[in-house]
């Protein structure tokens, strides 16, 4: 059998979770995102999903890692669950959780990969129930590392509640239209005819990566993604509400001729 996308990954990162969050580029690049995820509690749509508090409240941590998405949102609900495919990453989680002060009734660590053709149970199993009705699914810096897109980001925001919020971070391309980096707040959709082109990129299509060289290369699937492809991709979901933002300032990067830019990205699940 061939080996997949999903399995490069799993092994890839079960080795490499040890080190990587040591790499001082890595390290900037997550104050950026702590900045973001603490300073945007209104646009992201928190304070809206836990005002009742007569509910318990959760967030799915896609991807975790080391779980930086819960590390600074926590406080907002009941639940963190955090899922990946590599046990070395979900080690990483763990190890947030217990610098926090967090039990495994707050903050679960769950090794699975909820975006195969075929989901298979987690390990620790849990139910449907559990895996469903989410007030917030984000997937920070990863969805560049996954095979098909359309699929991925319908998946996970069938997990969501009507109502819940799906919150990507990734690397945005570059926009030649944006050179000054501005943030851009965006709350349409993209025509049919844009609709059709993304689309077609989505599915299983290889785009070029930045460094070939970089030892995660094997890993990825997409260097970067537009405005319109992740719209697009919200609107397949069948989520709308969606917003799309730069960061205020570049990123350097291993491997790129210049600094990358991350993006922020929601949308809500109708």
């Amino acid at each position: 059998m061939e080996e997949t996308l999903a399995d490069k990954n799993q092994e890839y990162w079960n080795h490499a979770s040890q080190d990587v969050y040591k790499a001082k580029w890595v390290q900037g690049v997550h104050n950026q995102i702590a900045e973001f995820l603490t300073g945007s509690i209104n646009w992201i749509g928190v304070q809206t999903m836990t005002c009742n508090n007569s509910r318990q409240t959760k967030l799915m941590d896609y991807a975790c890692g080391n779980g930086i998405v819960s590390r600074y949102l926590h406080p907002h609900f009941s639940k963190c669950i955090g899922v990946d495919l590599a046990n070395g990453m979900l080690d990483e989680y763990r190890g947030t959780a217990t610098e926090l002060g967090l039990d495994k009734s707050r903050m679960l660590a769950v090794q699975g990969d909820l975006l195969a053709p075929t989901v298979a149970p987690t390990e620790p199993p849990l139910s449907e129930e559990e895996l469903n009705g989410f007030d917030l699914v984000a997937i920070c810096m990863a969805l560049h590392h996954v095979e098909d897109i359309s699929l991925a980001t319908k998946r996970l925001a069938e997990r969501l509640r009507p109502g819940g919020v799906i919150l990507i971070i990734d690397w945005a391309k570059c926009d030649p239209s944006n050179e000054t980096g501005q943030q851009v707040g965006v709350q349409t959709t993209p025509s049919d005819s844009e609709n059709h082109h993304h689309q077609h990129q989505h599915h299983h299509h290889r785009h070029e990566i930045s460094d070939s060289n970089h030892p995660a290369a094997h890993t990825i699937s997409h260097d970067s993604f537009s405005k319109s492809q992740i719209l697009s991709l919200f609107e397949q979901a069948g989520c709308g509400e969606s917003q799309f933002m730069l960061a205020n300032r570049p990123s350097p990067c291993p491997g790129v001729r210049s600094e990358r830019q991350l993006f922020w990205a929601r949308a809500t699940k109708l």
